[in-house]
């Protein structure tokens, strides 16, 4: 077979080396992992327009196979992936290197052709010294790569592809692992970096023991389980999709059929009403008509009169005396017979209710409710408790409060009587209320119940959540109530020594008997009862009939005066004069304690990792607790 012409090698170096996306030479070529290049501006052009409608992106298509590119990292912006994926340093030299010839020739002046790479040299070589390269001791291990396959992406992946890892510092082959950082380490690393560590194996035995430890099983079940979370989700968020549809497609024909039975009953309406206004309009101008018939007929009648008078002279004197008496008789007859003279005025007064439709503005109220729920839980004894941000005007003595549905902040400031109301983070409203609020939750989407207490007896009442003003007393006690939990309709109030349960009607269905000092109770999602004791300095964990099942002390927990659950059952609680919040696992085991000053109450958001924390003296804060991630 004859070889190729210098026009065809022309035009497989100039496509070896023309970006897909722009069409032109590439500009700092980035290589993907399934083997496809791009400019750096290309891609990351590319990676920003794919991502920007994504909440948390993971990684992208590949623009020309569309296989999936995870991200190079998680801990930067997506707007720096493009410089932490690698160069392509192959199209690089042949961009760089128009001529494309040998670089061993060049340095003895000849200009030979080259037809492969050499991706240990970094260099290109002819066909000649392709031969001697293979052949040198030295070299004989090179991976070589020609130049005319680099268009073919299989065969390119086959021989750029690394058997080994490679070290991010100094691009050596990796010899180590430090278990210290779970870092992989070249020679340089080791000896540089991570001198001063404690365990660095041997790549070889770090292979071995991840082999023997079972720990890639147990991350394959990790993956496995939350690759199955992941389809769930994904098939519901498109079921959820589909019932926007439909149910959008549903509104949409119940709102045109509303609008045709409002406009066809307006115009049968019309229709009456035009039917009626005919006949009115008819019946009038009969009326009227007749009313000008006589009075045109006397009009002519008259006009007669005046002529015979007019005309007296060529009268003859026995006429003229019978033609007056005659007129004067039938003008006091026609003058006494005159109709009545009409004054008409025509009207129509609109219905009102027909013309209230004026002050709609708007056909209907279009309200989604969402919810979201994290996909997986996160690694508390590893997690962070960011603050993100300081409510205002909420300076000391807040003993409770909740979170509302729609995600406002209510908090109860025991000292001063008033209910704290925030949206967005700012205060919006501030109601004083007769007596000392101590907790407050929400019961329904219009109520709030309250435990307040005002010289010794305590109370919960029910607040109307638009005017914060109180509706009834459901529960009356001698002694103080303090913090308050909903589950399953029921409603637990702590009272020191007793926890009650009782209906929203107020009737105690139930009582638990708990450690003195018990000022806080949280009910988790298996209704089991949980409490902290500020006399015993415990937490303790009841199943819903009020046998014990887990009980939690620490040396470092003192005065634990409130607490809460989240959506995975973890255990959180506020230990006052401790300075802490102790995180335990549903079975008040301990995981991590976070140092804050002086907690007395913590509130979780449902579904969600954020919180708020009260204090006796200092603002109330809101936190995140969030995973803390090494990429």
């Amino acid at each position: 077979m004859a070889d190729s012409s210098p026009s065809e090698k022309n035009l497989e170096t100039d496509m070896t080396t023309t970006c897909p996306i722009c069409f032109e030479s590439f500009k700092t070529p980035k290589i993907l992992p399934c083997m496809h290049t791009f400019c750096h501006n290309c891609l990351s052009s590319y990676i920003l327009s794919t991502c920007k409608t994504k909440e948390s992106p993971v990684g992208f298509p590949c623009p020309l196979c569309r296989r999936f590119v995870p991200a190079p990292s998680f801990s930067v912006e997506v707007e720096k992936w493009t410089e932490l994926i690698p160069v392509n340093k192959i199209i690089h030299t042949l961009s760089v290197k128009r001529d494309k010839l040998c670089d061993a020739c060049k340095r003895a002046n000849e200009e030979i052709e080259a037809s492969d790479w050499c991706e240990s040299c970094s260099e290109l070589l002819c066909v000649l010294c392709v031969k001697y390269h293979e052949r040198s001791a030295v070299s004989k291990n090179h991976s070589l790569i020609p130049i005319v396959t680099l268009n073919n992406v299989s065969e390119q992946n086959k021989k750029i592809e690394s058997p080994y890892a490679l070290c991010h510092d100094h691009n050596n082959r990796v010899e180590y692992l430090c278990v210290d950082h779970e870092d992989l380490c070249c020679t340089r690393c080791a000896w540089n970096k991570h001198r001063k560590c404690i365990q660095i194996d041997g790549i070889e035995d770090a292979a071995e023991n991840l082999r023997k430890s079972g720990k890639f099983a147990t991350l394959t079940k990790e993956i496995s389980e939350y690759e199955d979370t992941l389809v769930k989700t994904k098939s519901e968020g498109e079921g959820t999709i589909r019932y926007i549809d439909d149910t959008s497609d549903q509104i949409r024909k119940e709102s045109t059929e509303l609008r045709d039975k409002v406009i066809n009953h307006v115009d049968a309406l019309l229709e009456d009403h035009l039917s009626e206004l005919a006949q009115n309009v008819k019946q009038n101008k009969d009326k009227v008509a007749k009313i000008v018939a006589a009075v045109s007929d006397r009009h002519l009648l008259m006009t007669q009169y005046l002529q015979t008078l007019r005309d007296t002279e060529q009268t003859s004197s026995s006429i003229l005396v019978q033609d007056y008496l005659k007129i004067r008789r039938q003008l006091k007859h026609v003058t006494r017979s005159s109709p009545s003279k009409l004054i008409l005025k025509l009207h129509s007064h609109f219905s009102e209710d027909l013309t209230r439709i004026l002050q709609v503005t708007k056909f209907s109220d279009i309200k989604t409710e969402m919810e979201s729920i994290p996909l997986r839980d996160i690694d508390l004894s590893c997690a962070s408790m960011a603050l993100i941000c300081e409510l205002n005007g909420s300076d000391g003595d807040v003993t409770g409060g909740c979170f509302l549905k729609n995600g406002d902040i209510v908090l109860a400031n025991n000292s001063s009587k008033e209910l704290l109301h925030y949206r967005n983070y700012e205060l919006v409203r501030k109601v004083t209320i007769g007596m000392q609020p101590r907790d407050i939750v929400q019961q329904t989407s219009i109520f709030i119940l309250v435990s307040e207490y005002q010289n010794g007896k305590g109370n919960v009442g029910q607040y109307d959540l638009n005017t914060f003003k109180n509706v009834e007393k459901i529960l009356q006690r001698d002694n103080t109530v303090y913090s308050l939990a909903v589950s399953s309709g029921f409603v637990y109030a702590a009272c020191s020594d007793l926890i009650l349960k009782f209906d929203s009607q107020g009737n105690v269905v139930q009582q638990y008997k708990v450690d003195r000092n018990t000022y806080s109770v949280a009910i988790n999602n298996k209704n089991e009862v949980i409490s902290s004791s500020c006399d015993k300095n415990n937490v303790t964990v009841m199943d819903n009939s009020g046998k014990g099942m887990y009980l939690y002390s620490h040396e470092k927990l003192i005065y634990p005066y409130g607490l809460d659950v989240n959506f995975s059952e973890e255990i959180f609680v506020a230990g006052k004069h401790s300075n802490n919040i102790h995180v335990l696992t549903p079975t008040a085991e301990l995981l991590k304690i976070y140092e804050v000053k002086s907690p007395r109450c913590i509130t979780f958001k449902e579904n969600s990792y954020m919180c708020f924390v009260g204090s006796e003296t200092r603002t109330t804060k809101v936190y995140e607790f969030k995973e803390d991630l090494q990429y």
